[in-house]
């Protein structure tokens, strides 16, 4: 039987091209406004050392490489890293991708400036695990910028059920039942974010956590739904 992080990678096997045309879309017509967030929370510097983490077709390490930054991509979905490769090609940049669980790094203590992650936490059998490997491989006061959304939460609470995958131009026809189904086993699935986050990097050790709320709406009763989230912690 298939491990349910090799079931994770098989979905997203499939997903890698659709996923790559959305990021190459972004990559030429929203890199500002990403840079703007990443900036309010610190300076991008050339050299900088940087951990694409669930890196995907690439979109983070295109945009840091393109600010001089020594950037490491790691995923472990071998489709999405073909994708992030032709991406760093295409975008004339040169990033180092490996193929690598982010629950389970393999790079020393203290190796990196930041890491930056999108919509990968989610989707980890093991989160908090994944939070201590992140925390163990950032340098002393270096940042963790997260990305992500209560993508599943209508599993524990029905009012943030919504229609479909809406999020992403490109399914390309994949069959989205089976993360679907995948997500039901998942912690994060059920546990309002980025509240359960933030407890968790505390009791890590991150002396600077702050979050901010990228996407919300309200019920027609006014209950507050928190869609899609960022999370900025300093070791």
């Amino acid at each position: 039987m298939a491990s349910q992080l090799n079931k994770i990678a098989g979905y997203w096997n499939q997903r890698s091209f659709g996923y790559s045309l959305d990021n190459q879309e972004e990559l030429l017509n929203d890199q500002e406004k990403w840079i703007e967030l990443i900036n309010h929370y610190l300076k991008i510097n050339k050299g900088m050392k940087v951990l694409d983490l669930g890196c995907g077709p690439g979109f983070f390490s295109v945009l840091l490489a393109n600010f001089g930054c020594q950037v490491i991509g790691i995923d472990y979905s071998d489709k999405m890293l073909e994708e992030a490769r032709k991406n760093a090609e295409k975008f004339e940049v040169n990033i180092e991708f490996q193929k690598m669980d982010v629950q389970d790094l393999a790079f020393q203590d203290e190796a990196f400036d930041l890491i930056i992650t999108r919509n990968v936490t989610w989707n980890l059998e093991k989160p908090v695990q994944a939070y201590k490997e992140i925390w163990r491989v950032l340098k002393n006061k270096g940042h963790l910028l997260n990305a992500d959304g209560n993508h599943y939460y209508h599993y524990q609470d029905q009012d943030y059920s919504k229609s479909g995958h809406s999020d992403h131009q490109h399914m390309e026809g994949i069959d989205v039942s089976i993360i679907d189904d995948i997500a039901k086993d998942l912690k994060l699935s059920y546990v309002l974010r980025p509240q359960y986050d933030i407890e968790i990097l505390k009791e890590i050790g991150f002396q600077h956590i702050e979050s901010q709320i990228l996407s919300k709406e309200k019920t027609k009763e006014g209950k507050e739904l928190i869609r899609q989230f960022l999370i900025h912690a300093i070791k």
